[in-house]
């Protein structure tokens, strides 16, 4: 069994995006990413208890950053696309939520990029994946900012 659980993750790693990698053309055109700037992609969806207790902090982030330089896109991978605009806008009547997001029903994004576990964070220079962050982390502003210093 552990075996199993082995091969299904390592193979999982073959079809996803790893650090270094560049992204796609399609994926950059659904992004709408540019070379000039850092991204910082959040997977995230209403079911996702962890996703909702770090909005504020990616918001945080959001208020801090040089967006000439940085941009924050969420990518809401709710199937129910309904759903996942109602928790956006709660979020965003919150004021939890205040950067763009792009609604992502039929999952052709998150395939690309294939999280083992969500939240997911990506961020990407130049169109490559120089860093991510899987799972809820404590202080995620924190965690961000510092992955950001590196890249400057």
């Amino acid at each position: 069994m552990r075996f199993l659980t082995l091969l299904l993750f390592l193979s999982s790693l073959l079809f996803s995006y790893q650090k270094g990698d560049t992204i796609s053309q399609d994926i950059q055109d659904k992004l709408s990413i540019k070379d000039h700037k850092i991204y910082i992609i959040d997977f995230f969806a209403s079911w996702c208890g962890s996703c909702k207790k770090e909005m504020p902090y990616l918001s945080k982030v959001n208020d801090t950053i040089d967006k000439e330089k940085v941009e924050i896109i969420g990518v809401d991978v709710d199937e129910d696309i309904n759903k996942g605009q109602n928790f956006q806008k709660e979020l965003r009547d919150a004021k939890t939520l205040n950067f763009k997001v792009i609604d992502d029903p039929k999952n052709e994004i998150i395939k690309a990029f294939n999280p083992v576990g969500m939240p997911a964070l990506f961020i990407i220079k130049d169109n490559k994946i120089v860093g991510s962050i899987l799972g809820a982390k404590d202080n995620i502003d924190n965690v961000i900012l510092n992955e950001l210093k590196g890249l400057k």
